[in-house]
């Protein structure tokens, strides 16, 4: 047992010894230059540190329209936020009822430095279609665009959303659709009050 331990000992050592005698290799100007502009892009920054304040579980109290006028659908859910991969990506799950029917999704919003711009990937329970966002913010309002698939029409459709910080334990999400006769309505209106 102590001949194991001894032979294990002097690996690690041997190893550690080793790694630490390779000399780095030197890169040439490209690779340094390219090396600097991959740190650039996946520098956190103050459009990072926006996303943190929504970290948490939150209550949603949801109202739905599926048409212009109609009265709202009202539903409850659950969701929560936590910071992925350093800090770079706040990725929510969500879970309620739609219709009578479990709702389930996973967003993903991060800052594209690269692109100045807020992204947002989202998918759900109700499809199995990857709807996506780009954005931007002013202040605590953050607001996004993106063409989505339109199940009823097979065709796509334009959304845009609005998400306000209202303060540090409240915020609301609203979606924007086009209705038939072409003009935008708001279709859906989220309270979200954090779970203390």
């Amino acid at each position: 047992m102590k001949t194991r331990w001894l032979c294990f000992l002097i690996f690690i050592l041997v190893s550690v010894s080793f790694g630490f005698s390779q000399s780095e290799p030197r890169m040439t100007p490209e690779q340094q230059k390219a090396m600097e502009a991959y740190a650039r892009v996946g520098a956190l920054n103050e459009n990072h540190d926006f996303l943190k304040q929504l970290v948490g579980e939150w209550n949603v109290t949801s109202r739905g329209w599926m048409m212009p006028g109609q009265a709202p659908l009202v539903t409850e859910s659950k969701a929560k936020a936590e910071l992925i991969l350093g800090g770079r990506f706040l990725m929510w799950r969500i879970q309620g009822n739609m219709f009578g029917q479990l709702f389930e999704s996973v967003q993903i919003v991060g800052y594209d430095n690269q692109q100045k711009k807020y992204v947002t990937f989202w998918i759900d329970s109700t499809s199995t279609a990857f709807y996506m966002m780009e954005g931007t913010r002013q202040g605590n309002v953050m607001s996004d665009t993106g063409i989505w698939p339109d199940p009823v029409t097979g065709g796509r459709e334009k959304v845009r959303d609005v998400l306000t910080v209202v303060g540090p334990d409240e915020f609301t999400f609203e979606l924007f659709m086009v209705g038939a006769d072409g003009k935008e309505f708001k279709s859906i209106e989220n309270r979200c009050l954090r779970n203390k």
